[in-house]
């Protein structure tokens, strides 16, 4: 198994703004596989804001370059601080962001990115 933790505080100032203006943070990252296809583990402190009803964690194999920016391949709405994603291609960079819901999205966290483990045989 692979491991790739990172983990910042994301910030309530930056994520309650709605998309725009680069957001601050990231969600810890981890890999594993099974005989099924890789999956990737997120985690991330909540933020401390009543108004926060969930998250939406983007991911793809390709980064958009820009911070703060929500662009990625795909998207998941989660609604606690943590989400796993499944079939992930094995062997492949992925790069992670989350941003915070309450009604408006806001800014994307930093980017975090790992890569998938090898498929087993």
């Amino acid at each position: 198994m692979r491991t790739l933790s990172t983990c910042i505080l994301l910030t309530a100032c930056t994520l309650l703004t709605g998309c725009g203006g680069g957001g601050e943070g990231a969600p810890a990252v981890s890999t594993s596989s099974s005989s099924a296809l890789p999956t990737a583990s997120l985690a991330w402190n909540p933020i401390p804001d009543s108004s926060i009803i969930g998250y939406y964690v983007h991911y793809g194999r390709q980064s958009p370059g820009q911070p703060g920016s929500c662009s990625y391949e795909a998207a998941q709405f989660v609604e606690s601080p943590n989400a796993t994603l499944s079939d992930l291609q094995p062997d492949t960079r992925y790069y992670f962001t989350v941003s915070a819901y309450n009604g408006l999205e806001s800014a994307c966290s930093s980017e975090v990115s790992t890569v998938t483990p090898s498929s087993q045989a």
